[in-house]
């Protein structure tokens, strides 16, 4: 079987404009003074922007390229291209923001997170049962060996999750049955 060349052609459209649309979100949040790594709202956004690509670009191709007729695997290749690729363009970015456009940001993000650690310290000691300021240490310091590589590779990780999820759900919506 013999895939459809129109599939990549609308992925990769859908896909880059997907991750431009996700770096300029992180932007405006990041210049309104919030933490776009740590922001519900903020990865809400990321799921939208993901799913409604993904959406857009599986039904572009059912209607303009394939005759109104998608099969499963037309969707889920489709959008395994769009969200891999809105990873990829928004881990581009981030990695180049942290290194050079905000190269004191690993510093500010290692901070935070210790911040945010320390409020919620009581409420995970009670949870430990052996030994819970060493467990507590050990958080902390966990935290403080962050690299900036790690940070990449965990915005990248979290948009192929959310991909993983949305587009079997887009995709079973969309296709059409066999006759």
């Amino acid at each position: 079987m013999k895939l459809n060349p129109n599939i990549r052609k609308v992925a990769v459209k859908y896909g880059l404009a997907g991750g431009l649309m996700s770096v300029l979100a992180f932007v405006v949040f990041y210049a309104l003074g919030h933490q776009p790594w740590r922001n519900l709202i903020s990865f809400i956004l990321d799921a939208v922007i993901i799913g409604m690509f993904c959406f857009l670009a599986i039904r572009e191709f059912k209607i303009s390229y394939n005759g109104s007729e998608l099969r499963f695997y037309h969707g889920m290749t489709i959008g395994f291209i769009v969200y891999l690729l809105i990873g990829f363009v928004f881990s581009l970015f981030f990695a180049g923001f942290i290194n050079w456009i905000v190269p004191d940001f690993l510093a500010e993000y290692i901070q935070i997170a210790i911040e945010d650690l320390n409020l919620r310290k009581d409420m995970l000691l009670e949870q430990v049962d052996e030994n819970p300021e060493a467990f507590f240490q050990e958080q902390v310091e966990g935290i403080r060996q962050i690299t900036r590589s790690q940070l990449v590779l965990d915005v990248f990780l979290k948009r192929v999750l959310i991909g993983l999820f949305v587009t079997p759900v887009i995709s079973v919506a969309l296709r059409t049955n066999q006759r």
